[in-house]
């Protein structure tokens, strides 16, 4: 009785979303109440199909962004980057933009956990550890959590490695990237990170997997990853759950430098 009088309550109090957060299409069974409040995740399953890169996308081998005029390499992937082999569960638009943005902006914490489950079947390399790239503590502050972390969390329960988190360090804040072009965000992350003095860090000698929202230019990944390389780390791939949507032309077959058989 006292549970049927405190899920009345909280219907009055939290009405529970009947549509979707991502198409603003209904849900096909409404949760519980309670369930609503503490950990439902409101996308419909045709948002869930939609995320998905489509089978048909011409796109890097290696970092999953679109490719343009060749297949194989971008031309950025020629040489490898230090954040090594990209998963990513699709583009940053549509559905998929929507749902990071909820995930980013709006709190929708539970939706990052279950984002980054689903992501965990693209994984092919599992990790021994993974390492959610960190806020600037005054940005987690203001936000209240780390949404690399609870992506992170998604991955781990579906890939068995533990999340580390601590070890890597934001020693500044470095702003919004958005509106910076590939050069300025580069230059802007610069010495961004480091590891908390006195510890050995938990990627020594292991296979490390960062985690991040989207990849844009790679300059955040670039930065937090060549930490991770010079401070012993045995491998560093890369897990998100969007790459931009903007081609990067092929590499040229024979690139020199290449890391790649192209």
């Amino acid at each position: 009785m006292l549970r049927t009088i405190i899920e009345g309550l909280v219907s009055i109090l939290w009405p529970p979303r009947s549509t979707c957060l991502t198409c603003d299409g209904p849900l096909a069974e409404p949760p519980p109440p309670l369930a609503t409040i503490a950990e439902t995740v409101p996308v419909c399953d045709a948002c869930w199909a939609a995320m998905p890169f489509d089978p048909e996308a011409r796109l890097c081998a290696n970092c999953s962004r679109p490719i343009a005029g060749g297949t194989g390499f971008c031309a950025e992937c020629a040489d490898p980057p230090p954040f090594g082999r990209v998963w990513a569960l699709g583009l940053h638009r549509g559905v998929l933009r929507t749902a990071v943005h909820h995930v980013k902006f709006r709190g929708r914490q539970a939706l990052g956990v279950a984002l980054g489950g689903y992501l965990a079947a693209r994984v092919q390399e599992p990790p021994e550890v993974i390492i959610p790239i960190p806020l600037h503590p005054s940005r987690q502050r203001d936000r209240g959590y780390n949404q690399a972390e609870r992506i992170a969390a998604g991955l781990a329960a579906q890939l068995g490695a533990p999340v580390v988190e601590g070890d890597l360090v934001r020693l500044r804040r470095t702003g919004e990237q958005t509106r910076r072009d590939r050069a300025e965000r580069w230059r802007n992350l610069a010495g961004a990170f480091g590891v908390r003095r006195g510890r050995i860090p938990a990627w020594a000698g292991r296979d490390a997997l960062l985690v991040d929202d989207v990849l844009t230019t790679g300059a955040t990944a670039a930065a937090a990853a060549a930490v991770l390389w010079a401070t012993g780390a045995r491998s560093v791939n890369l897990a998100v759950l969007a790459v931009s949507d903007k081609p990067i032309p092929a590499a040229r077959a024979g690139f020199a430098g290449s890391g790649y058989d192209l």
